[in-house]
Parts: C-alpha cells; structure tokens; sequence
C-alpha cells in the first residue's frame, strides 16, 4: 500500500514573508522526521538566510548552505546584500555561496542575449521545471549549484528550498547531484510550493 504524504501548498506567493516561515518550520519537523543532514536554500539578499538562522543554531549537525546569484546578475537586477542577515547566517554556521544559476546562467544566458532570445537546453529544463513553480526550478538548481561549488557532496538525501522572487515557497526532498550529472537527481517528494492559478 502506497503511503500518502502531506504537500503544503501556498495560495499567495505575495506573501512571501508567511510563506518562508511556514517553509522553515516545516524543513525543522521534516529535519526530525527524516534525519536529513543536508539543507539548501535560495538567499540573495540575506533574507531567507536569517529565518533559517535559528533552525541551523538549534541543528549544528545539519548542514546549511545558502545559495545566491552570481555578483553580476545581482548588479543586473540591484540585488543588495543586508550585512545582518548575512552576520545571522554566519554566526548560525550556515555556509553561503555565489554562482552561476545552473540552468539559466552562463554560456546559455549568453547564447540567448546574442543570438535573439534562442532556447539553449538550460532553459528548456528551467521551463519545465517552472511547470510545477518558480520555487521548484529554483529548488532543483541550488542543489547543483552546491554540490558544484563543493558545499553539498553529491549522492545525500537533501532538503532544497526555493521561491517566487523573494523568500521561499517550495520545498523537495531530493538526492544532490551537480550539475554535470542533473539527470541522476531524484526528486523523492515535495514537500511545499504554490497553487498555481
């Protein structure tokens, strides 16, 4: 007999602020649950970092990294970092990382600004993705921009959290991989995302 898992679903991703309260309160009693070790998440300016602050401190044997945008798209987009909410993550031993976005970065952002909006592969994974949510796409490609970066070993049960422009509103249950081996990620459940309308 199939088990039936619970999905929190999200009706607003306007209020971005509830949603990544809820997502970080359901990540804590998925931590307990399942007794993931490993924790990703979305963070550009710091924000979403600092509410997973306390849930890092009270789990020191989890690892937390927080993944932002490469410091060119943040200029693209003015993106600013808050120095206290970055103080909060360190001082909660949450890793942070910049980088290129997996899916949608790089040679293939190039390729469709030269070339007349082209659709690279990279972006018809991203689309695809973006299918479920915003968050989802994002979800996936934070958890190969880790282990890319070295912050996640590749092969672990991880929680990836993402969103809809600020804060996160989806959350997956996944096994990391990098992003040279994308098509080996299980996603094993989803935990969290937006109604879509």
């Amino acid at each position: 007999m199939a088990k039936v898992e619970k999905v929190t679903y999200f009706e607003d991703a306007r209020k971005w602020r509830e949603n990544t309260a809820a997502v970080v309160d359901l990540v804590g009693r998925e931590i307990k649950a399942s007794r993931v070790k490993h924790v990703v998440f979305a963070t550009c300016r710091g924000y979403t970092g600092a509410q997973f602050a306390p849930l890092a401190k009270a789990n020191p044997k989890v690892n937390f990294v927080g993944v932002g945008m490469a410091p060119a798209i943040d200029k693209l987009y003015d993106v600013k970092w808050n120095a206290r909410w970055g103080r909060a993550m360190e001082e909660a031993g949450i890793q942070f990382m910049r980088g290129t976005h997996a899916l949608t970065g790089g040679v293939d952002r190039a390729l469709r600004a030269t070339f007349d909006g082209g659709f690279p592969a990279g972006a018809v994974i991203a689309n695809t993705l973006y299918l479920f949510s915003q968050g989802m796409k994002v979800a996936v490609e934070v958890i190969a921009m880790a282990c890319d970066a070295g912050l996640l070993p590749e092969g672990v049960k991880v929680i990836s959290c993402g969103g809809t422009g600020s804060g996160v509103d989806t959350a997956v249950l996944a096994t990391s991989v990098g992003s040279a081996n994308l098509f080996e990620m299980d996603i094993h459940r989803v935990l969290a995302m937006p109604l879509k309308r």
